[in-house]
């Protein structure tokens, strides 16, 4: 069966009758509507409802949105390589996500693509495709943290940092909001910040801090939080073990084993022993708290036997 042509087609068609209706322009060509299309980010595609354009600028006029959760300074040519010879070879074939810089230090923010956007920069082109979109800085968190949700690519440090640092500058400190327009559980925020809030000498002896994993975090805290001592404890195997150069989990296995240690020891029953001394069954009573303290009672009749009375003690604390 021969085919059709469209010039034959239109050669007899009427145009005046045909209902010729405008393109509606977004500025932006098929491959970024189709990646947008394709996205399975809600929070992107409502984005891209309010009009998206599709760019390629220099790198050096775009800086990384401060609120991304993937840590630019832990990216280098060891973790990226491959990133950066496939775009040398491939040319960049997704587009980040990006928004005019509100602050005008650049002229673009990086939301989604920190590794793209690193790669971009360390070829010798320093050329990146972006998409960009109107967003403040609430729905660029949402967007970009459902886009990292679904790569599972980030750590719980990069997590744990980054939540902490958008719910007091962007939640101004309220968990609560921050949970609720997140979706996030308030139990899954709470063992965020056991990463979060370590204590910075803890921190001084964790040679990868992306190592560090949520179960360990949450029992050093609990550890630390249960007993003044198990943290003076805990400090202290902190200084001991710093020039020890232990990887991560090592570390953290060592600083639990001590807070457990110290708790054990306040868990302890206090001690009391009496003693016959100059004829008095309970001549020398010797008491040791909880606490390690220990206090020595000497009756009148025992008082007059130095010798026994040291022997006694002795003998306690041996």
């Amino acid at each position: 069966m021969a085919r059709t042509k469209i010039s034959d087609i239109a050669a007899e068609a009427d145009l005046d009758k045909i209902d010729v209706k405008p393109r509606h322009k977004t500025g932006m060509h098929s491959r970024g509507r189709a990646f947008l299309s394709q996205n399975p980010n809600p929070a992107l595609q409502d984005a891209a409802e309010a009009g998206v354009s599709e760019l390629t600028v220099s790198t050096d006029d775009c800086r990384l949105w401060e609120y991304n959760d993937r840590i630019f300074e832990s990216l280098s040519m060891e973790n990226c390589k491959s990133l950066v010879d496939d775009i040398q070879m491939n040319t960049q074939l997704q587009p980040v996500i990006a928004r005019h810089d509100p602050e005008g230090k650049k002229a673009y923010q990086i939301i989604i693509g920190t590794r793209r956007f690193w790669a971009c920069s360390h070829i010798p082109v320093k050329r990146i495709k972006i998409i960009l979109i109107d967003v403040d800085d609430k729905q660029a968190y949402k967007i970009m943290r459902s886009e990292n949700e679904e790569r599972d690519d980030t750590t719980a440090y990069e997590k744990a940092v980054n939540a902490k640092k958008v719910i007091a500058e962007i939640y101004n400190g309220n968990q609560k909001n921050y949970c609720l327009e997140n979706d996030i559980g308030e139990g899954t925020l709470s063992n965020w910040m056991a990463i979060a809030d370590m204590e910075p000498e803890i921190l001084s002896v964790i040679p990868n801090r992306f190592d560090i994993s949520v179960k360990q975090a949450i029992q050093l805290r609990s550890l630390m939080n249960k007993s003044s001592k198990a943290k003076k404890v805990i400090l202290e195997k902190v200084r001991e073990i710093k020039g020890e150069n232990l990887d991560t989990t090592k570390a953290m296995i060592a600083l639990i084993a001590a807070g457990k240690e110290a708790l054990q020891v306040r868990a302890s029953k206090p001690v009391e022993k009496s003693y016959v001394v100059a004829g008095d069954q309970k001549g020398v009573i010797i008491k040791q708290a909880t606490s390690g303290a220990i206090s020595i009672k000497v009756s009148k009749l025992a008082a007059g036997d130095k010798e026994g009375v040291l022997k006694a003690v002795t003998k306690f604390l041996d």
